[in-house]
């Protein structure tokens, strides 16, 4: 069934880390239908980092903040092209209304689809099993099968990507690089120990180098004035995460998407959770030897202490 496919549609608008768990579909139809051409349906806000990755041929920019005649357009504009299969990987009114609109053979949709989605589609994947919903990643990877591939997901992503910053690029005395993620789109899943933790590293004499990096800008609330510490929060784009994770020897993050980057990536990655649940939303692939989660079921993370999160720096560093 699948040598039969050459051009494919991706339907995935957000958020990041959604979009990384798209990507790792396409990188797996790509591995095995090396031919098929692949397009993507994304916000602005993040069409850079698809933009950036290597199996995807063209991206359709959905403007949300554009309304109904910017999706009107967007239509237009899909409609103008042929497609072997669109997959709708978000279930949400507006993805369905796309896939419907869209010129296609098969239009796959997901069996958990809500606000009515399931309209678009001639397809659906199989009903999720009853109890704890499996990883995000593996609801999406039932979209292989449905192209009548294999099930088999990368070990990691790859992009095409621009050079950080001269700083980051510079040596770092033979120390290693610890990039720090301070933010996450929910204030809830924020862990508040960044700071301390930064001043902690920076005493360790196998860091070389701190680095702070996010969408928001992010300050010390007292100086913190060292060489070693370097400060790319709110001065870096989308498409240069990539290059940036690549460079690090360890990331810490909360439960964000540059969190599920460095996983996709292959990178040693400590990631703080608490009121969402790792086992679901989680990094993937999911690799003991170089990823340590910590979790508070509680969702309280400011439980998590700066012992814990130190210990666990330390043991990647060692990977």
């Amino acid at each position: 069934m699948g040598d039969s496919i050459q051009r494919i549609l991706i339907i995935k608008p957000s958020s990041m880390g959604d979009i990384i768990h798209g990507l790792l579909i396409a990188e797996a139809i790509k591995e095995q239908l090396p031919n098929v051409s692949i397009d993507w349906v994304v916000r602005r806000e993040f069409s850079e980092l698809v933009e950036a990755a290597s199996v995807i041929d063209h991206t359709y920019i959905f403007e949300r903040s554009a309304g109904v005649g910017g999706f009107m357009r967007l239509m237009r504009e899909v409609r103008t092209q042929r497609y072997d299969a669109v997959l709708d990987l978000q279930g949400l009114a507006r993805t369905g209304i796309l896939t419907l609109a869209a010129h296609a053979k098969r239009k796959l949709g997901r069996s958990d689809a809500r606000e009515c989605a399931w309209i678009g589609y001639n397809e659906k994947t199989p009903a999720l099993p009853a109890g704890q919903p499996p990883h995000a990643v593996k609801i999406l990877a039932a979209f292989l099968s449905m192209l009548g591939l294999r099930e088999e997901l990368p070990s990691s992503l790859t992009f095409d990507i621009p050079k950080v910053s001269v700083a980051l690029q510079e040596p770092v005395s033979g120390g290693k690089r610890v990039v720090l993620f301070p933010e996450s789109r929910r204030a809830e899943k924020n862990w508040m120990g960044y700071e301390p933790l930064t001043r902690w590293l920076l005493e360790q004499s196998n860091v070389g180098q701190v680095v702070w990096c996010g969408h928001v800008p992010f300050e010390a609330s007292e100086p913190l004035e060292d060489e070693r510490l370097i400060n790319l929060t709110g001065k870096t784009g989308i498409d240069q995460l990539p290059e940036l994770l690549n460079a690090a020897d360890c990331v810490v993050s909360n439960d964000s998407g540059p969190m599920h980057l460095a996983a996709a990536l292959g990178r040693p990655l400590v990631t703080l959770f608490g009121p969402t649940a790792p086992e679901r939303f989680g990094p993937y692939p999911p690799v003991a030897a170089r990823q340590r989660v910590i979790r508070r079921a509680d969702g309280d993370m400011s439980s998590i202490t700066l012992e814990e999160v130190g210990e666990a720096v330390c043991s990647m560093l060692e990977v």
